[in-house]
């Protein structure tokens, strides 16, 4: 396993992978059943599979688009929102870089409001008892745009509903803009956006993060729906216009 990430992670690139990756490869444990959300690019995941093997790890990655073969890695086409396997499948689930996309025009997606908050119960449904979720998301200013979108402090706390953090992290883009990131308090990204430049965030948060209790659950679900409402009645929640 790779060694926790530092500011001057140079080795994965110059975007935000270079502290996402590490961050999550160190926290795959002893984990046996595993699933990657969004695989096309998870270069990861065949050391993932090899590092487990001792142990018997099974590791699948999951993609809308027909996914490259990966050693060791059962890769299989298909949808985090219609997941082609049974609840309670996997110990570990990692989603990095990958849930700000689901439900917007873009990858070839069948587009559909809200389709990062879906993603995500359905992640919850897959995941055992006890199993963890590895997030991984742009964070700062809230914005939606037809490629992705860039979470705040309470779009984050609404993605993430049904679900108790273990451990949270924030790392901001050094003002060198040489592509290093450094850890900060999400307070410092308050006005992070996104480097379209050099295509990466300016902001990243990263979340270990578990089922919470069922009522809890309830209790969420409910409030994220009434937040929804809430948004359409202010005119917040606008969708976006398929190209004639």
């Amino acid at each position: 396993m790779k060694a926790e990430p530092t500011a001057d992670t140079p080795s994965l690139g110059t975007n935000e992978r270079s502290v996402e990756v590490p961050w999550a490869l160190e926290r795959t444990r002893d984990a046996r059943r595993v699933l990657d959300v969004g695989c096309s690019t998870s270069d990861y995941l065949a050391e993932m599979a090899s590092a487990g093997s001792p142990h018997g790890r099974r590791v699948y990655g999951l993609d809308p688009d027909t996914p490259r073969p990966i050693r060791n890695v059962g890769v299989v086409k298909g949808s985090i929102v219609a997941p082609p396997f049974p609840p309670a499948s996997f110990d570990l689930i990692l989603c990095v870089s990958t849930v700000e996309h689901i439900g917007l025009p873009i990858y070839g997606q069948h587009e559909f409001p809200h389709g990062d908050i879906l993603a995500m119960r359905h992640m919850r449904r897959l995941l055992a008892p006890r199993g963890r979720l590895l997030l991984t998301v742009p964070f700062g200013r809230a914005q939606v745009n037809p490629w992705f979108r860039v979470y705040d402090r309470r779009g984050l706390r609404r993605l993430t509903g049904g679900f108790r953090a273990l451990s949270t992290a924030f790392y901001r883009l050094r003002t060198n803009r040489e592509g290093s990131y450094e850890a900060c308090r999400a307070a410092d990204l308050r006005g992070a956006g996104y480097d379209f430049e050099h295509m990466r965030a300016e902001g990243v948060a990263l979340v270990e993060l578990t089922p919470s209790g069922r009522l809890s659950f309830l209790l969420m679900r409910a409030l994220t729906r009434l937040s929804f409402r809430f948004d359409r009645l202010r005119g917040k929640e606008k969708p976006f216009l398929r190209p004639s």
